[in-house]
C-alpha cells in the first residue's frame, strides 16, 4: 500500500500564519486596552479607599470636638498652644479672652498661600483652602489621650484617694499627664471647671497614680462632688495646654520627593497636624489624603429661637463660612452668613466659647480630591461646586486649571454633629 505524499503548500502556510498573526495582534491590543482600563480602575479604587479611611479619621475627630475641655478655671490661666503661624492664629490661650477658655472648634476661611507651621514637616498651604482646628483631650496621638476615669468623694479615707479603676484600658502609667475637671449641672448650664492647686497655677495638670494624687488639691472636697480625669499625654514632660488639638489643612511639602508624583499641579496633601506639648509648640504631621485641590468648611448654627436665645429650639437656622481672622479676641471678618440678618450672632458665637458650645450644631467639610492618575484621553468638567446652595445656601466654585483638566476629580463630603457640644445634647 502506498503512503499519501500530499501536504500543505507554501501559500497555504503563509495564509494560515497571516491569519494567526492577525489574531495575536488583535488579542494583544485588546489585552492592552483591558490592562490600561484595569490600571485606571485600580488607581481610582485606591484613591476611593484612601479617601474613605482618611475621612473617617477626620469625621471622628470633628465628632470629638470639645471632649474633656474645661469651661472655666479656678483663676485665670494662660497657655501657649501652637507656637508658629498660621497654626497660632487659632490659639485661645494667648488671645484677649480674659479666662483663656478654649473654643471646641476654630476655623479660617480662604487662606493665603503661606508656609505651614514648623514641626516634623515643612509645607506651604494651598491658597484658597480652609483651616480647621479641633480641640479636645482625645485628639492626641498617644494612648493616655484615649482614656479617662473619675474620682468620687471619699469620706474618712486618709492619705491618697483612689480614682476609679476599670477592668481594662486604665490610665496606669505614673508618667501619664492628665487634667481634672469638676462637672456641675443646673437648669441652664453644664460646668467643667479645671481643678488644680491655685498656689501653683502654671501647673494645671496632674501626674497620674492609680493609688491617688500626690497633690491633694485634686481630690473632691464635698460629698456631692465627682472629679473627672482625662488623659492628655503619655510622657513625663509638662503640658503645654490643658487639652489636645488637631488641625486639618491642605498643604504641599516643600521637599519635592514627598509629593506623590502622580498628583496634579496646584494640589496638596490633607494633613492632620497635632500640636506638640513640647517647648516649641510645633505640629506633628499625619498625612490623611493625597492630591487634594480644595477644602471648604461650613457651619450650621442654632443662634435664634425667635426670642433672642441661642441653642434653645434645637433647629439649625443659620449657616456660615469660617472667619478670615479667627484669632481669639479679634473681630471676625469676611464671613458669609445665611441668612445675613444673623451675622452678628454667628460672629459673636465664633469668638465666645460658651455661645459656640450652645449654638454650633453641624460641621460640613467639602474636599475636592483627585481620583486616579492623569489620563490624556480624559477631559474633566471645568469646575466643581463645594457646598450645597440648595440646603445651606453657601457654596464655592472651584475652577480647574489647564494642568488639572486631564484628571478625574471627586467631591467628598463630611457631615458631623459634634456630640460633645451642648447644642447636640
Amino acid at each position: 500500500m502506498l503512503c499519501s505524499r500530499k501536504g500543505f503548500t507554501l501559500v497555504e502556510l503563509i495564509v494560515v500564519m497571516a491569519v494567526f498573526m492577525a489574531v495575536i495582534i488583535i488579542s494583544a491590543d485588546a489585552f492592552k486596552i483591558i490592562l490600561t482600563h484595569m490600571t485606571k480602575i485600580t488607581k481610582s479604587e485606591e484613591s476611593n479607599i484612601e479617601g474613605m479611611v482618611g475621612l473617617e479619621m477626620f469625621r471622628h475627630d470633628i465628632q470629638q470636638a470639645g471632649f474633656g475641655l474645661p469651661y472655666s478655671f479656678l483663676s485665670p490661666i494662660s497657655y501657649p498652644e501652637a507656637g508658629y503661624t498660621p497654626a497660632s492664629n487659632y490659639n485661645d490661650g494667648k488671645g484677649d479672652l480674659t479666662s483663656a477658655v478654649p473654643r471646641a472648634l476654630v476655623a479660617g476661611d480662604n487662606l493665603s498661600a503661606a508656609a505651614g507651621s514648623t514641626g516634623d514637616e515643612a509645607t506651604n498651604l494651598i491658597a484658597g483652602t480652609d483651616y480647621l482646628a479641633i480641640k479636645g483631650t482625645s485628639l492626641g496621638l498617644n494612648s493616655a489621650s484615649q482614656k479617662w476615669s473619675y474620682m468620687p468623694y471619699s469620706s474618712g479615707v486618709t492619705g491618697k484617694k483612689r480614682p476609679r479603676i476599670w477592668a481594662s484600658n486604665n490610665l496606669t502609667n505614673s508618667s501619664d499627664r492628665v487634667i481634672v475637671l469638676k462637672k456641675s449641672y443646673n437648669e441652664k448650664n453644664v460646668g467643667n471647671q479645671l481643678i488644680y492647686n491655685t498656689s501653683t497655677p502654671t501647673i494645671y495638670w496632674a501626674r497620674y497614680y492609680t493609688d491617688g494624687w500626690a497633690d491633694t488639691a485634686f481630690n473632691p472636697t464635698l460629698r456631692e462632688e465627682v472629679y473627672y480625669i482625662y488623659g492628655i499625654k503619655s510622657d513625663a514632660d509638662d503640658l503645654r495646654m490643658p487639652f489636645n488639638r488637631a488641625d486639618y489643612f491642605v498643604a504641599r511639602p516643600t521637599t519635592t520627593s514627598k509629593v506623590p508624583a502622580y498628583c496634579a499641579a496646584e494640589t496638596g496633601i490633607l494633613y492632620k497636624g497635632v500640636v506638640s506639648h513640647g517647648t516649641t509648640g510645633g505640629l506633628n504631621y499625619v498625612p490623611v489624603m493625597d492630591c487634594v485641590a480644595d477644602m471648604q468648611v461650613i457651619f450650621g448654627w442654632d443662634v435664634d429661637d425667635g426670642m433672642g436665645n441661642e441653642g434653645q429650639d434645637g433647629l439649625i437656622d443659620t449657616y456660615s463660612t469660617p472667619c478670615t481672622n479667627p484669632l481669639a479676641g479679634s473681630s471676625c471678618t469676611a464671613i458669609t452668613v445665611s441668612p445675613s440678618t444673623n451675622q452678628t450672632r454667628v460672629t459673636t458665637a465664633m469668638s465666645d466659647p460658651e455661645k459656640l458650645r450652645k449654638s454650633l450644631k453641624l460641621v460640613k467639610v467639602y474636599l475636592l480630591s483627585q481620583v486616579g492618575r492623569r489620563d490624556p484621553n480624559y477631559q474633566s468638567p471645568a469646575s466643581f461646586v463645594l457646598g450645597d446652595a440648595a440646603s445651606d445656601y453657601i457654596s464655592k466654585t472651584y475652577n480647574l486649571t489647564a494642568n488639572q483638566m486631564n484628571y478625574r476629580w471627586k467631591v467628598y463630603r463630611i457631615v458631623v454633629r459634634p456630640k460633645n457640644l451642648d447644642a447636640n445634647q
